[in-house]
């Protein structure tokens, strides 16, 4: 049979006009045989109506089946359905078709708001795949997971082979992440732009947050102090503007947000706003700008016309008028504190009782959220005796990203405030709700991060005090925070390593850990294999996934371990670039959970005169450290061996990887100087400096490999916050580069090495150190402890509390330490009394010692017969204590 191009070139050459219909015949065969071969694979069956969130997840689904070029149709009835294959959706809501399929095959209710569940059936024969969701927020993740499943396979002839049976319910309610506005420039970039916006929110719907916050007035050197004008005038208070912003400008504002709302609400994302000034009064307001205000650039951004004594009227006026232009937002976050601009006291009282009257009043079902740092008992007695729709939010660690767990005993230099964490807020009969702020924006603010066993396990932690959810810090969240409004925003990599098109796609894995950990602690692991593998391949994908998931523990740990507690504040503390000062200074810290971890001082203290502790002692930290720098080089090399390095993203991420390692191996070795220095302190050994020198050279080297890590890879000037504060007098360090601290290590040695030269020069070395401190040959202590968890018990009870506890060595002796769920309080102990030769132990808690209006916690100390301490449970493996919830009914 000839074919169509033959019969053409015949026809051509003979100019034969009996082969036209002849040729015509077969192009009609030809398209026929087309069409057979296409036959529609997909038919999406949807016979009810559906809401934002369920349309945004069906647009997602068509881009990957158009990008995948899968045949589909939709249609409102399954027996309209051609597809191969039908893809039914639905919510539990109505009477639709998912719903009768589901009751059809006895599948239970989905009840828990955002609930989802996807199964197959069959429908006359057909194969049909359900996706139904408990409403339409459920909905549209399902329909995102499924889309995403079928962007995973390699079969053309069954695109849905990748696709698996679940049903998944939230485990934490309200996952959200916060934005800082702290530089207008810089978010004004992003403000306006909607693709931006889009992709954003496209990722944060997809890992599944469901709530967004943008704070207006926090650290922006009177930017946003308040926010109002900068979206409109109020009427009654004409003097009171924003520079020369005009009409037109506070119009396009108003729209901009307005717009980014409605933007979040198709992709199921509540949509709050933080007001954190109220006024601006300078001092700490001025968020390291200079506290004098003189040129007309400066003046163009700041309020004018505020003061004491028109505030209360004024911002219960522009509330209004906000709540009422902006008619679709979610709920009004608020710092209640001194920072805000209020004067405490009689100003505090005043205003917030105006404020929430007028709310109360006009818009009794706002969700409003109180930050906790500083709030006068008086502040929340107010808001209940309204009744108001409010809840507390408080930090879960200081202003940086410790380990996964709410801090055991927080530094004595705050532990009377309510400002670290949850201080003593837990309180029964409860007459608030709880919210948790993760401050991951003081800590991880450029390198890449990504843990799911950490985001597991802060998720369980969550649920203390029943707490309604958490908010985390974006990513970059304090890019050119304290720098001039009118700079040009600096790019984050230098342009040839750039790979996006915004930055914040680098941290894709950030917000899938965080987001899907938090929504399903079981999240199937090949989530996030599968991306590893797409951007990285196979191999490369799976040693860069185990690299990244090791170098995530290791800010968590410093931020717990090492970091000076007055580098608490997002606005002081940097643990990515920060050397944490000269070694003397290094050498005092007392990290900030000073419950699990023993100071440099205290280990140096114990080398002299030999006391015993449980605690965790820094040099098994050291050795924490060096080990995860080994295990991290050995999977980039790897990785490297199977990457092609014209990967930008690799390159990019390889270059974190071993910064982040790098910074392990610093840690490793500056601790083992930082005892040393301590024993020096106490004990005037020149010897005892001469090992803290060494151990300083060998850290400023793994410094340099952090300085040759980043080379050019990022930018010069890293501007993440406070260079130098003038008006404090402190050199912060949160701009500039890792070179610059280079510079600094080396005059600190410089320092110590003339502090050495006061003493009579030695001429033959020590046979032996006089105090042994050496890192890597310490290991973690065998313990082998058995305990059956006490969470549930009455009240008015004595409390039982046994454990089976062995060592190798034998068990000298163990302790069961206790303390009502208040952070005020330090922790009772109580000897336990060993019960034979079995290994059992048994503490009993009086009831006369609790205290009702608080949960308990308790823990373990154990010591064996070879010095070595323990603390259980287990910070490295979960939560290192136990809380029992009394039984109040």
């Amino acid at each position: 049979m000839l074919g169509i191009n033959q019969i053409m070139n015949s026809w051509i050459r003979n100019k034969s006009n009996i082969l036209i219909p002849l040729l015509l015949l077969l192009v009609n065969i030809s398209f026929s045989s087309c069409i057979v071969e296409r036959t529609l694979q997909l038919s999406i069956v949807i016979d009810q109506e559906m809401e934002m969130p369920a349309k945004h997840g069906l647009r997602s689904l068509i881009s990957r089946l158009e990008k995948q070029k899968i045949t589909f149709e939709k249609v409102d009835s399954i027996d309209k359905a051609i597809g191969e294959t039908c893809l039914v959706l639905g919510t539990n809501v109505g009477k639709g078709l998912a719903s009768e399929l589901a009751l059809g095959s006895n599948r239970p209710l989905l009840i828990q708001p955002e609930s989802l569940s996807v199964w197959r059936t069959e429908y006359k024969t057909k194969p049909v795949w359900v996706i139904q969701g408990s409403d339409s927020k459920g909905l549209m993740y399902g329909i995102l997971d499924v889309g995403e499943r079928l962007s995973w396979s390699s079969d053309e002839n069954d695109p849905f082979n990748e696709v698996e049976p679940i049903t998944e319910s939230p485990h934490v309610g309200n996952r959200a992440i916060s934005l800082y506005t702290m530089n207008r420039a810089y978010w004004e970039s992003r403000f306006y732009n909607e693709d931006y916006w889009a992709k954003y929110m496209d990722m944060l719907a997809i890992n599944r947050f469901n709530s967004i916050i943008v704070i207006f007035g926090y650290e922006n050197g009177g930017f946003l102090a308040p926010c109002y004008p900068y979206f409109f005038d109020v009427d009654g208070f004409p003097n009171i503007k924003m520079g020369n912003l005009t009409f037109s400008e506070q119009q396009k504002n108003l729209a901009a947000l307005n717009r980014m709302i409605e933007m979040a609400h198709e992709r199921g994302l509540e949509f709050k706003v933080g007001i954190w000034d109220h006024i601006f009064r300078g001092g700490i307001q001025t968020g390291g700008l200079s506290g004098e205000v003189e040129s007309e650039d400066d003046k163009n951004y700041l309020v004018t016309g505020l003061n004491g004594r028109n505030l209360a009227n004024y911002t219960k006026a522009a509330l209004d008028k906000f709540l009422q232009e902006v008619p679709n937002i979610d709920g009004i976050q608020f710092r209640m504190h001194a920072e805000s601009g209020l004067k405490s006291g009689k100003e505090m009282e005043l205003f917030w009782t105006e404020v929430f009257k007028m709310i109360k009043a006009k818009f009794p079902n706002l969700q409003v959220d109180l930050r906790a740092k500083e709030l006068p008992e008086s502040i929340i007695q107010i808001a209940n005796s309204l009744n108001l729709n409010f809840r507390v939010t408080t930090k879960y660690w200081m202003e940086q990203m410790g380990l996964p767990f709410h801090p055991t005993h927080i530094n004595r230099e705050n532990q009377f405030d309510r400002r670290h964490s949850y201080a003593d807020m837990l309180r029964y009969p409860k007459n608030y709700k709880i919210h948790w702020r993760l401050w991951t924006g003081g800590t991880q603010r450029i390198l890449l991060w990504g843990s799911p066993e950490y985001a597991r396990r802060f998720a369980a932690s969550t649920h203390l005090y029943d707490g309604e959810g958490f908010e985390i810090n974006e990513p970059l969240a304090t890019k050119m925070e304290a720098q001039p409004h009118n700079m040009e925003p600096i790019n984050l990599l230098s342009p040839p390593y750039i790979y996006y098109d915004y930055e914040f796609e680098r941290y894709w894995h950030f917000f899938q850990a965080f987001g899907r950990l938090a929504y399903n602690p079981n999240t199937p692991s090949e989530t996030w294999h599968r991306e590893f593998e797409k951007r990285f391949g196979k191999d490369g994908g799976a040693a860069v996934e185990e690299a990244l998931h090791k170098a995530s523990w290791i800010l968590p740990k410093i931020i717990a371990a090492c970091s000076p507690y007055g580098k608490f504040p997002t606005t002081r503390g940097w643990p990515e670039k920060q050397r944490f000062g000269d070694l003397p200074q290094y050498a005092l810290a007392e990290g900030s959970d000073i419950q699990q971890f023993a100071s440099f001082d205290t280990e140096a203290q114990i080398l002299i005169e030999g006391y015993e502790t449980a605690k965790r002692l820094p040099s098994n930290t050291s050795r924490w450290f060096a080990q995860t720098n080994l295990e991290i080089n050995q999977l980039i090399a790897k990785a490297e061996g199977y990457i092609d390095h014209g990967n930008k993203e690799f390159y990019s991420t390889i270059t974190d990887l071993k910064i982040l390692s790098n910074l392990a191996l610093y840690h490793s070795i500056r601790i083992p100087a930082a005892i040393s220095y301590r024993i020096y302190k106490r004990t005037n050994d020149p010897h005892a400096l001469d090992d803290a020198i060494n151990y300083e050279k060998q850290a400023i080297e793994a410094w340099r490999n952090i300085v040759e890590a980043a080379a050019d890879v990022y930018t010069s000037d890293l501007m993440f916050g406070i260079d130098e504060a003038v008006y404090l007098d402190i050199n912060h360090h949160l701009s500039g580069h890792w070179k610059d601290e280079l510079t600094y290590l080396e005059k600190g040695l410089q320092q110590l090495q003339i502090e050495r030269s006061t003493y009579s020069k030695i001429d033959s070395p020590r046979s032996a150190p006089k105090y042994q401190v050496n890192a890597k040959i310490n290991s973690k202590p065998s313990f082998d402890i058995r305990h059956h968890a006490v969470s549930h018990t009455p009240l008015n009870h004595d409390i039982n509390i046994a454990a089976s506890i062995k060592a190798p060595s034998g068990i000298k002796w163990a302790r069961l330490r206790y303390r009502p769920v208040n952070q005020h309080l330090d922790f009772k102990t109580l000897n336990m009394e060993r019960r034979g030769e079995s290994g059992e132990f048994l503490g009993i808690v009086p009831s006369s010692q609790i205290d009702q209006r608080f949960d308990l916690m308790y823990f373990f100390e154990v010591m064996d017969n070879e010095g070595n301490g323990f603390i259980y449970p287990d910070l490295d493996l979960e939560t290192p204590y136990i809380t029992i919830q009394f039984d109040r009914r």
